[in-house]
């Protein structure tokens, strides 16, 4: 008897990732992992050049050079190269730039604030994709006096709006992509690449954690800057300590505020309630995240809230202020907490911390949390990222304008169909390479980005494609992007 030949299996569908193997890329960022300030930022900037390489691109990471780094460094796969300060980076990269004018397919600028301007350095046919966290208008003034702060808004807004004309934008959040939209006045295309997660413990490693604290306990893992203002969260601990005597407040994290908040701690008689720790590994912020009961972001404003996503992955709830950013990151009744601006900090960690007060509870909290984490990781931030990079190189390449006008809108449309290899194939063949799809057996589940219903069914058609529910994607559908169904 003859055995049944099996059917071929559909090919993986290919990936931006591969699709960019070999292909030269440029990170611009103000500053790489090694930086004593690096932040959420250069975390972001680091995972994707990471993932980048391994999938075979060769990427180049220029920052800012500081104390003790080397000027030419290779590393993780990342050929990593420094000039400049705080500011000369600026100066230092657009030499770089025209220095390899002919070598980069493709430059991922990263702005903090101010972008490294680097279409005004590369020739046309190079791909240049900015990247925003969050919107710098109201930070200069923290940050900078007259007329500098007038300067920075400058560079951010008007300068920035000239020089990326047409460009696509990349932002983490829609709080960012709103604020790209009424504060800078952004007209280009804009999509969301939000921050991933990190990788679930292994359970070696899980075992060398410690169990969750018997009693209270907060841990703020955080750059000590102005803006973050973990300053109130000091403020609250003298009534935090009424409501609850054996309260420990964990701060780790390096910056130009932490001697202040040392004196502060010290004149409101809560230096033996809070810890500032410093700048520590990662293996020791998975600790102090792991015994917390809670965490807590009192910023100002973030593009994200990476801080608040490494604590639910160790199953630790956050709370925040309903700001731009962290209002994307935390979702009430599921991984957290939002305060309305002029809410009393300490009251609201009571609050939180009277919902958490049984192990009940906090297993409950933990499983939500974690949950949500698994929604995001780096591997699909950097696939997501890859798209934008291979969409806007093929544009250059072809010398054409995007065929969808600039539109925020992302639809959501499901259908099963009878021959489900042939409509895949066709749906490779013929969706954008930033929009997103997933397949269950014959059913699909497309996310079709910058574009509205009636686009939608006209490119439904276009699949064959005449049975579907099609309606306007939430906001969470948007940030999972992936084409599968959002926690």
């Amino acid at each position: 008897m003859t055995a049944p030949v099996p059917t071929p299996a559909p090919n993986p569908r290919p990936t931006a990732l591969g699709q960019l193997a070999r292909a030269e890329i440029a990170f611009l960022n103000w500053r790489d992992p090694t930086h004593p300030q690096a932040g959420g930022a250069e975390a972001y900037c680091y995972e994707m050049a990471r993932r980048f390489t391994e999938a075979g691109a060769h990427v180049t990471l220029f920052s800012a050079r500081h104390p003790g780094s080397a000027a030419r460094e290779f590393r993780d796969g990342i050929r990593f190269v420094r000039g400049g300060g705080t500011f000369g980076v600026y100066a230092a990269a657009a030499r770089h730039l025209l220095r390899h004018r002919h070598a980069y397919d493709a430059v991922v600028d990263f702005q903090n604030g101010i972008p490294f301007f680097s279409p005004l350095f590369t020739p046309r046919w190079t791909a240049d994709i900015c990247v925003i966290h969050h919107i710098h208008q109201r930070q200069f003034d923290l940050r900078f006096h007259w007329p500098l702060n007038a300067v920075g808004r400058l560079l951010e807004k008007q300068i920035s709006r000239r020089v990326y004309r047409g460009r696509p934008v990349v932002v983490v959040s829609p709080s960012t992509r709103e604020g790209a939209r009424r504060e800078l006045g952004f007209p280009n295309p804009i999509h969301i690449v939000p921050n991933g997660a990190p990788r679930p413990a292994a359970p070696a490693d899980a075992r060398d954690l410690p169990p969750r604290s018997l009693t209270p306990a907060v841990a703020v893992i955080s750059r000590l800057v102005p803006h973050k203002r973990v300053d109130l969260l000091v403020r609250a601990v003298p009534a935090l300590r009424r409501a609850y005597p054996g309260i420990r407040v964990d701060i780790a994290g390096d910056g130009d505020e932490l001697p202040a908040l040392r004196a502060l701690s010290e004149e409101l008689g809560v230096d033996g309630a809070i810890v500032l720790h410093g700048r520590v590994s990662e293996q020791r912020k998975r600790e102090l995240l792991a015994r917390a009961w809670l965490t807590v972001v009192p910023s100002v404003a973030e593009g994200w809230g990476l801080t608040v996503i490494e604590a639910n992955a160790a199953g630790t709830p956050a709370l925040a202020y309903d700001v731009p950013g962290l209002r994307d990151a935390i979702h009430p009744g599921r991984n957290g907490w939002l305060l309305a601006q002029g809410t009393d900090l300490a009251d609201g960690i009571a609050e939180a911390l009277a919902g958490l007060g049984d192990d009940a509870a906090r297993e409950a909290a933990a499983d939500r949390c974690r949950a949500w984490a698994a929604s995001f990781s780096w591997d699909d931030s950097a696939e997501r990222l890859a798209r934008v990079v291979l969409e806007e190189v093929g544009r250059v390449h072809r010398h054409r304008r995007s065929r969808r006008s600039p539109s925020d809108l992302t639809v959501l449309t499901r259908f099963t169909v009878r021959d489900a290899d042939s409509t895949e194939r066709v749906v490779r063949r013929s969706l954008r390479q930033t929009d997103a799809w997933s397949r269950q057996g014959n059913s699909f589940r497309l996310l079709l980005h910058g574009c509205d219903e009636l686009r939608a069914l006209r490119a439904l058609r276009r699949l064959d494609v005449h049975d579907a529910t099609v309606a306007l994607a939430s906001g969470r559908d948007v940030l999972v992007g992936t084409g599968r169904a959002a926690p």
